[in-house]
């Protein structure tokens, strides 16, 4: 399940000898679709360090395998594929790191740090939105998140994440944009904003 939600995805299974490849032009071939149709959209990738960390340790592979030690194998496909979004027009791209949402340790909290700072040259000329949804974001998360290099905005479930908004209130960065998630994704009826 992806966290407690009742939408279940396909958990990726890694090891150290994992090659990753840009093997689908999904997100790319699609933003062109909608764009030649008039529509500019937002392509909305997982984050680099929520996928690895949503992903588990092959069948084979040593538990303590630490799935973050295959960041630096899998930041130039982003690069690849968030350069060839710039190539096609993109202005603004959004990166899902729902883990952040989670009680998480410096090493993984740091790992956030040391990504965007290596993808920040490649997201130079975009609008990037880095997106947590599900729950509150902790603090140390908060502060991790809101001084990543690159990022123009951050999104956060405010249904959800009631104390997310006294982080909000009590800092965030001048001159970034804020995106307030405050429809609840978890109601199955119409929401209606009359």
């Amino acid at each position: 399940k992806w966290f407690d939600t009742n939408y279940h995805y396909i958990v990726p299974e890694l090891g150290p000898e994992v090659n990753f490849s840009y093997a689908s032009h999904k997100a790319v071939n699609e933003y062109k679709e909608a764009k030649a149709l008039g529509v500019d959209t937002v392509p909305v990738l997982v984050g680099p360090v929520s996928y690895l960390l949503l992903s588990k340790a092959a069948k084979g592979v040593d538990k303590s395998f630490e799935l973050l030690s295959l960041l630096p194998k899998i930041l130039p496909i982003y690069k690849e594929v968030i350069t060839e979004l710039k190539a096609a027009g993109a202005t603004w791209i959004q990166l899902d790191e729902p883990v952040l949402v989670m009680d998480l340790e410096g090493q993984k909290l740091q790992a956030f740090t040391g990504a965007y700072a290596e993808l920040e040259s490649t997201l130079s000329g975009l609008n990037v939105l880095v997106e947590t949804y599900f729950a509150d974001i902790p603090a140390e998360a908060y502060k991790t998140l809101t001084s990543l290099k690159g990022v123009t905005a951050f999104g956060f479930d405010l249904v959800r994440g009631t104390k997310t908004l006294d982080l909000v209130k009590a800092g965030f960065p001048e001159g970034k944009y804020l995106f307030a998630g405050v429809v609840d994704g978890r109601n199955i009826w119409a929401n209606d904003f009359a």
